[in-house]
């Protein structure tokens, strides 16, 4: 599992990277916000879930799991709506294929992410 700091580092990293890369994945349509606006959600909780459990604050760990939580929950209905078209090409260009990789990939680090986070109180 990983450690609470291995964690928050994570979370930081995904919370900056993701609504980055979707923004830019999409910036030929920003107008249809709608497609883009979870993963701003997504990154702006798991930056404060990060921030909440390095500040020591009580709750800091939970505010970190209901992050993960959301991040998963949002996670399971992308990589579901991307399987569901794995045949067509992607918004980016890219082959639907790769971008369920991808998707599956970082939904099963956010689990793990979710697990380590849950666990992390007990050792």
């Amino acid at each position: 599992m990983l450690s609470v700091r291995a964690n928050r580092r994570l979370a930081f990293a995904i919370g900056i990277l993701l609504p980055l890369a979707e923004t830019a994945r999409r910036s030929g349509d920003l107008a249809s916000w709608w497609l883009w606006i979870d993963d701003w959600l997504i990154g702006g909780a798991l930056v404060l879930g990060a921030w909440a459990a390095g500040a020591r604050r009580a709750g800091g760990l939970r505010a970190l799991a209901a992050a993960w939580g959301l991040a998963a929950g949002m996670g399971y209905y992308s990589l579901v709506g991307h399987l569901l078209r794995v045949g067509e090409e992607d918004v980016s260009g890219l082959p639907g294929w790769t971008l369920v990789a991808v998707i599956g990939l970082g939904w099963l680090l956010v689990l793990y992410a979710l697990a380590s986070t849950l666990l992390a109180d007990r050792r």
